[in-house]
């Protein structure tokens, strides 16, 4: 009986880190993020050794083209973060990261259909509808998200809530700045999700911290890609990715 019990407990906690990891994917499908984190409080001066050597081993791994994963409290709720450093402006990654259109079947595979319902310059609405394969037992998902852009000379932010759908809570931002003098771009991705079923948010966390890098990996390939000659820009998009005049997809 015992050894039955465990198995059961065991190919439950499978199960549901499986459906966890399904329901992060969308998250990570598109949206964006607005959100101006508070500065952070000056550190008392014997922890600046140690903060000043965590911000360095930090470049050392974007530098290298890793993904840096990490967490994020805001009031109770703890947040994803990951962050990449992409070999292009952000005039150049903009475009691509905006519009929701590229991570169709592509940047994010599960993602199989995207309804526009608002499109306007600073904000949107869309109806996503994602493949829920390889779990038969459950339904395609939608869900609806609104984001609101903001575009600035030196980067930009969005940010992205759900406004209705399958889904009990999701949302968080994007974060892109420029590096190394303006010729790259660091990109933060933060989110927090809620499936509305009873999957422990330490194992959701751990599935979003595995989907995150995929994703954000999968952004730079098709952004270097694109610039690079080698695939063409999705020609269809929305007003926010066009905010800025100076750049240049062909």
């Amino acid at each position: 009986m015992l050894v039955c019990s465990s198995k059961r407990s065991s190919v439950l906690k499978i199960k549901s880190l499986a459906t966890g990891s399904l329901f992060l994917g969308l998250a990570l499908s598109l949206s964006s993020s607005l959100v101006h984190a508070a500065p952070p409080a000056v550190a008392p001066d014997h922890t600046l050794p140690a903060v000043t050597a965590a911000v360095e081993a930090q470049r050392v791994q974007l530098d290298n083209g890793e993904v840096v994963v990490g967490m994020r409290d805001v009031g109770a709720t703890k947040f994803v973060t990951g962050k990449i450093l992409i070999n292009e402006s952000p005039e150049r990654v903009w475009p691509i990261m905006v519009n929701p259109f590229e991570f169709r079947g592509r940047i994010s595979p599960r993602v199989k259909k995207v309804e526009v319902v608002t499109d306007e310059a600073n904000l949107s609405v869309m109806k996503m509808t994602m493949d829920t394969s390889p779990l038969p037992f459950l339904p395609q998902l939608s869900y609806t998200v609104e984001s609101r852009y903001e575009k600035t000379e030196k980067g930009g932010h969005i940010e992205f809530r759900r406004v209705g759908g399958m889904i009990r809570d999701f949302r968080g931002y994007w974060d892109m700045a420029p590096a190394d003098g303006g010729a790259k771009t660091e990109l933060t991705y933060s989110m927090y999700i809620d499936p509305g079923f009873f999957v422990p948010q330490f194992i959701v966390r751990e599935g979003v911290k595995g989907e995150l890098p995929r994703t954000l990996t999968a952004l730079r390939k098709r952004i270097k890609g694109v610039y690079e000659g080698e695939e063409r820009p999705e020609r269809q998009t929305i007003v926010a990715a066009n905010l800025s005049a100076h750049h240049s997809v062909h």
